[in-house]
């Protein structure tokens, strides 16, 4: 980006002897003065999704009466509708009089009146696009599976066409980082780190999502001061998640893509499937009752056998879905521990003991007004 400052003539006959004419000159002829000096402090910060915001300080030495600014960006991406261009000091005698955009150009101008020569700090904002940003994450996990290492990276690539020699980078949660970027670099930030977080390891049998019928082996992260999170939503990226053997080295267990998590919600990290788990499904009743034209109810039972070859005592937690009206029957087994998640989805939570040993869950429910 390139600056120049120019001056306002205010007398005639100094203007005149100024650009060397014999001839009267408009009260506004402009004579330039000098290129404005380098940025003082630059500040990039990434609380939009799409763009970034700079702010920078330059000092420039004003003439006394109207000066004209001209800003120019050309090969760098900067949003012209953004630009905000004023005085460091809110109490400042400085007064911007205009803005003007030259046609087809990538610059502006501004006029700029002082009542006295000084040299005056002014800050100007602008969004800019092309720093590509990333949020991952790092899950080194205890040997016991209940609690684990949980870290926080941020890696921005610049392709704005503007080099940052110095700069103080600020996440959308306040960490600040001065670091220095080029066009075209790449750098990953450590941004947060928390030890000893709590974990739940959960087996999902989910009919809601991928894998359906396959039981899926989740790690729960509430995002709560309770259990060592807490401070701030998480946002989405991708969790690398590592297990300590409890011999000095860990083995990479998988990854999955985290989704958005407020405070008080939880990120969920699925890390593949269980083997050792088996679900059975058989539709044991399925009757067509209280017909009416070509609208009936249906009375249904859904039976579930559930095998757990472990060595030790699981909880399964199973999401159902039924479409459209219905209501459960109490005869259900299981039916004091679910839940309605909403008007089509329902949560068990079932205890099922090691070594092979079934058991049976019954979902009893029936339907209304089927078409």
């Amino acid at each position: 980006m390139k600056f120049r400052l120019f001056a306002t003539a205010l007398a005639l006959p100094v203007a005149c002897a100024i650009i060397g004419l014999s001839s009267p000159t408009p009260a506004h002829a402009r004579i330039k003065l000098a290129t404005l000096p380098d940025r003082e402090g630059v500040a990039v910060r990434f609380d939009h999704p799409n763009q970034v915001m700079v702010e920078e300080e330059r000092t420039i030495a004003l003439q006394n009466g109207v000066n004209t600014i001209d800003f120019s960006w050309a090969g760098t991406n900067i949003d012209k509708g953004s630009i905000v261009f004023r005085p460091a000091d809110a109490n400042s005698k400085v007064e911007i009089l205009s803005t003007s955009y030259p046609p087809g150009e990538n610059a502006l101008t501004w006029s700029v009146a002082s009542p006295d020569a000084r040299s005056e700090k002014f800050r100007i904002s602008y969004l800019m696009g092309n720093i590509q940003r990333e949020t991952s994450y790092q899950a080194m996990v205890s040997k016991d599976e209940s609690t684990c290492t949980f870290r926080h990276y941020f890696k921005i690539r610049n392709w704005s066409g503007e080099n940052f020699t110095d700069a103080d980078f600020i996440t959308r949660d306040g960490k600040k980082f001065d670091k220095a970027l080029s066009q075209g670099e790449a750098k990953r930030l450590l941004v947060n780190k928390w030890d000893n977080v709590k974990l739940r390891k959960e087996y999902v049998y989910d009919l809601t999502r991928q894998y359906e019928g396959k039981i899926m082996t989740d790690y729960v992260l509430p995002n709560t001061k309770e259990i060592g999170l807490g401070a701030i939503p998480l946002e989405f990226g991708k969790v690398r998640i590592y297990q300590d053997d409890g011999k000095g080295t860990a083995a990479f267990t998988g990854e999955d893509w985290g989704k958005f998590t407020p405070i008080g919600d939880d990120m969920r990290l699925n890390i593949g499937t269980a083997q050792d788990i088996k679900v059975e499904f058989k539709k044991m009743v399925n009757d067509v009752t209280n017909r009416r034209g070509n609208v009936y109810d249906t009375d249904e039972v859904d039976q579930y056998e559930i095998k757990n070859f472990k060595d030790n005592e699981i909880e399964l937690t199973l999401n159902l879905r039924v479409d459209g009206e219905w209501e459960m029957q109490k005869d259900s087994a299981g039916y004091a521990s679910m839940e309605r998640v909403d008007n089509e989805n329902v949560k068990f939570k079932v205890k099922v003991p090691p070594k092979g040993a079934p058991v049976i869950l019954k979902f009893h429910y029936q339907k209304k007004d089927v078409w």
